[in-house]
């Protein structure tokens, strides 16, 4: 779901920026010369060549709000992953809250957020008695939190592969 949803803002994004380059470029020179063709026509021809110009300008405007609608769906459905992620994990019931403040653009963060967040439901699977897990995604001072909880407990709390993991993902993001 995730590569699927960074394949969707990577187009997007291609997009917005095809349309800014070409189209914007070619509607800036169209306004350009009908502006000085404006000002050497006179009587029926100035006014129709007025009124290209006005239809150039709103169409100029147009293409830059569908460029800025295109960029600003550029967030990930980080939500989304993770409830796919929990949806049907054995033996444990998962509660998932993802504050819908919470705003991920780029994709190695969210994999990052989505792969430690399958860690520590795996280390409750394996390590621990639980029967319930929570999981809670949160964005703070412009920061993304994730917190997850069980209610089982462990005989020991060795570090392993799994948390090293985990340490290296969200160190290798600014985590």
């Amino acid at each position: 779901h995730l590569l699927s949803e960074a394949s969707r803002q990577s187009e997007r994004t291609r997009i917005a920026r095809d349309l800014h380059d070409l189209v914007g470029h070619h509607l800036t020179a169209l306004s350009i010369n009908l502006q000085i063709a404006e000002r050497q026509a006179d009587g029926e021809a100035r006014e129709r060549i007025e009124q290209a110009r006005g239809l150039a300008r709103l169409l100029l405007a147009d293409v830059r709000e569908a460029v800025s609608s295109l960029r600003d769906q550029g967030t990930l459905d980080l939500r989304r992953s993770l409830e796919l992620l929990v949806e049907n994990v054995p033996q444990l019931d998962v509660t998932l809250e993802v504050d819908a403040t919470v705003s991920v653009e780029d994709v190695e963060i969210a994999d990052a957020i989505i792969r430690c967040v399958q860690e520590a439901i795996t280390n409750s699977l394996r390590h621990s008695t639980a029967k319930h897990s929570w999981v809670r995604v949160y964005q703070e001072d412009g920061e993304v939190h994730v917190d997850v909880r069980d209610d089982g407990g462990a005989e020991s709390l060795d570090e392993g592969n799994g948390i090293k993991g985990m340490r290296e993902r969200l160190q290798a993001v600014g985590g």
